[in-house]
């Protein structure tokens, strides 16, 4: 059985992101962490009020499927059943890490062989 865990966090911008609308000194993220036999897998997004995305309900979103991803939900299955957004986003990153056979090969080697291989 997988441990879930949702929180928010609050990171500091080393320089403040400047636009026309307005600047930002932190980023405030969902981070979804993953834990499994031992490895853990983390991924945090950042929720986009212009996309209808708020702390509020991507922290909802990922608390909604808790029990599948308690049961071992795979990609595959999570790409069927949410929609693609923050949640989404946050919980993929975790599953690439939190995954079988993730102590055998940590997901940096699996990008590096997809990039030598094609």
């Amino acid at each position: 059985m997988r441990n879930v865990r949702v929180y928010e966090e609050a990171w500091p911008l080393h320089t403040p992101f400047v636009i026309a609308r307005g600047s930002r000194s932190e980023a405030k993220v969902v981070v979804v962490e993953l834990e499994e036999d031992g490895v853990k897998g983390v991924g945090e997004c950042t929720p986009y009020p212009r996309y209808g995305e708020s702390i509020a309900s991507v922290m909802a979103q990922v608390m909604a499927i808790g029990e599948q991803l308690e049961a071992g939900l795979t990609r595959e299955q999570l790409q069927r059943l949410l929609p693609a957004g923050a949640a989404r986003n946050a919980i993929d990153c975790a599953l690439w890490i939190c995954r079988p056979g993730a102590k055998a090969k940590p997901w940096p080697s699996c990008w590096a062989w997809r990039c030598l291989t094609g």
